[in-house]
C-alpha cells in the first residue's frame, strides 16, 4: 500500500509541474510578437496538446485510484477473521489468547469457542501508561468471529469493547462518515460501511468517493463532533 501512495503522490508531483509548465508556455506565447497568425497556431497546437496530457494524467489518476481500491479490497480480505478487543487491562507477560477466551466465555457466553479457534492474539503499538493497549484477535474462521461479532452486545455496560479490523483507508472513511452523521448512524459489517442517512435509508461504502456524494445529500445537523 505505502507503494502506491508513493506513485500516487509522485503523479500528483508530476501534474503540479505540468501545470506550472503549460502556463508559463501559455504566457509567452500570449506576450509573443505581432506574428499573430504565427502565435495563433502555436496557441492552437499548444491548447490540443494540454488537453491531451491532462486526458492522460486523468486517465493515469483513475488507473491509481482503481489500483488502491482493489489492494484495500484484498486487505479488508485478509483481515475478515480479526477482531479488535480494547480495555481490557493490560499486565506483564500476560497470555492475550487465554484472556481473550476468558471474556468469550464468561462475557459473551460462547463456550462453544475453544481457546484452539483463537489463531493469533497480541497488543497492538508500543507499551504505554496511560491506557492499556487494544489486543487484535484472529479467529480460525469466519464463522466463529462472526458469533463473536454478534454476541458483543454482551460487553454492554462493561469497559471493553470489539471493533472490526478496518484498513488504514477504511478506518478513515469510518470516522469522517461518524463525525458527519454520528456515532449511532454508522457501524461496519465485514469490512463494509453503513451509514444510516436522515431519511432512514442505508448505504454500504468502501471507499471516499462514495462517502462524498452522501456528505452533499445529507448535510451534517452535528454541532459538537462525534456524538454519544
Amino acid at each position: 500500500m505505502s507503494q502506491i501512495s508513493e506513485i500516487l503522490s509522485i503523479q500528483k508531483s508530476l501534474e503540479a509541474n505540468f501545470t506550472l509548465k503549460m502556463d508559463q508556455l501559455g504566457a509567452q506565447i500570449q506576450a509573443a510578437g505581432p506574428a499573430k497568425e504565427t502565435v495563433a497556431k502555436i496557441a492552437e497546437e499548444f491548447r490540443a496538446f494540454r488537453e491531451l496530457i491532462y486526458s492522460v494524467l486523468g486517465l493515469l489518476r483513475k488507473q491509481i485510484a482503481e489500483c488502491m481500491l482493489h489492494i484495500d479490497g484484498l486487505e479488508s480480505k485478509q483481515r475478515r477473521k480479526s477482531l479488535i478487543f480494547q480495555g481490557l487491562p493490560e499486565a506483564e507477560n500476560e497470555d492475550c489468547s487465554s484472556i481473550i477466551h476468558s471474556i468469550l466465555s464468561s462475557k459473551l457466553g460462547l463456550k462453544q469457542i475453544t481457546i484452539a479457534n483463537i489463531k493469533v492474539a497480541h497488543r497492538l503499538g508500543s507499551s504505554r501508561t496511560d491506557h492499556p493497549r487494544p489486543i487484535l484477535v484472529r479467529f480460525s474462521c469466519w464463522d466463529v468471529k462472526s458469533s463473536v461479532w454478534k454476541a458483543k452486545t454482551g460487553l454492554r455496560g462493561t469497559k471493553i469493547s470489539v471493533k472490526e479490523f478496518l484498513t488504514k483507508t477504511r478506518q478513515s472513511i469510518f470516522t469522517k462518515a461518524r463525525q458527519h452523521f454520528g456515532m449511532r448512524s454508522c457501524w461496519s459489517q465485514d469490512g463494509v460501511i453503513i451509514i444510516k442517512a436522515s431519511d432512514g435509508s442505508r448505504h454500504k461504502i468502501v471507499s471516499m468517493d462514495e462517502l462524498k456524494p452522501l456528505l452533499e445529500k445529507y448535510p451534517s445537523k452535528l454541532t459538537g463532533g462525534l456524538t454519544s
